[in-house]
């Protein structure tokens, strides 16, 4: 089975356990290639809402588009939507990430 390394930042952690992240991995700074993803870990890891990390997944399932609009309501966005399976080597990249860093990852 296939291996996937992947850089995430944390959205936020709900109380049982089920992490919401951005993946920028496949973004060139742009963000084309951006997804929300989201995840379980076992072992109780605790990870911060808004740092970064790099991890690794064996399997992924695609959601429905996770839908964003604008703050006039004039402007919708549709990014792809994944659930990680078998995470494991999830390593801190940046506790604080700024936008230059996230593209760059």
């Amino acid at each position: 089975m296939e291996v996937l390394r992947t850089r995430i930042v944390i959205d936020w952690v709900r109380k049982d356990g089920l992490i919401f992240a951005s993946d920028y991995s496949d973004c060139d700074h742009s963000a084309e290639g951006f997804r929300k993803v989201m995840f379980r870990i076992k072992g109780g890891v605790p990870l911060k809402a808004g740092a970064a990390y790099s991890l690794e997944y064996e399997t992924e399932d695609i959601l429905k588009p996770f839908v964003q609009k604008s703050r006039s309501g004039k402007t919708t966005s549709y990014y792809p939507h994944r659930f990680y399976h078998k995470i494991r080597n999830v390593t801190e990249v940046s506790a604080n990430p700024d936008a230059d860093l996230l593209f760059d990852l």
